[in-house]
């Protein structure tokens, strides 16, 4: 994966196993969700010519670090939407066909996948999930990267 993060980010590697097959997931802090907007757009412009963007909504969560109440639940559906809507812009702004796809979740934080054209999202996804759930994230308000075998992910806790 080509760098286009601040230095000061933090690198939180992690195994994934999947099938058998084992994977690395590096995890890199884009910091807040204003400064993540141009380097994941940077990312998806050098990958493709469209995209489609695939993205998790938090409906309910159980308390945690990052979600303790419905306060903080509709905070952080309200920064989700609004980042994915100022990175779709963004994208089409440079000459990028980008769409995306709302899905709700049972999550304390939203998930984007940045797919191109015609790859199956579900195995992303799936992959993304499993990445988030062993990873046991416990900051707030940050936007995290993932570089997936078959794409990337955006963690917004």
């Amino acid at each position: 994966m080509m760098s286009v993060m601040p230095s000061s980010g933090v690198h939180m590697p992690m195994h994934l196993d999947t099938k058998g097959a084992s994977q690395d997931v590096e995890f890199n802090e884009l910091g807040n969700l204003n400064e993540a907007v141009e380097p994941f757009a940077q990312l998806i412009r050098k990958s493709a010519r469209s995209v489609r963007l695939h993205c998790t909504i938090p409906t309910g969560c159980p308390s945690s670090a990052t979600c303790a109440d419905l306060h903080d639940l509709h905070d952080l559906r309200a920064r989700s939407l609004m980042f994915v809507h100022n990175l779709v812009e963004t994208l089409r702004a440079s000459g990028i066909a980008a769409s995306y796809r709302l899905q709700p979740a049972s999550c304390p934080m939203c998930l984007i996948c940045a797919l191109p054209s015609g790859l199956d999202a579900s195995k992303v996804r799936a992959a993304a999930f499993a990445a988030v759930q062993n990873a046991k994230l416990d900051l707030k308000e940050k936007a995290l990267l993932a570089d997936l075998e078959d794409g990337y992910a955006l963690i917004i806790t």
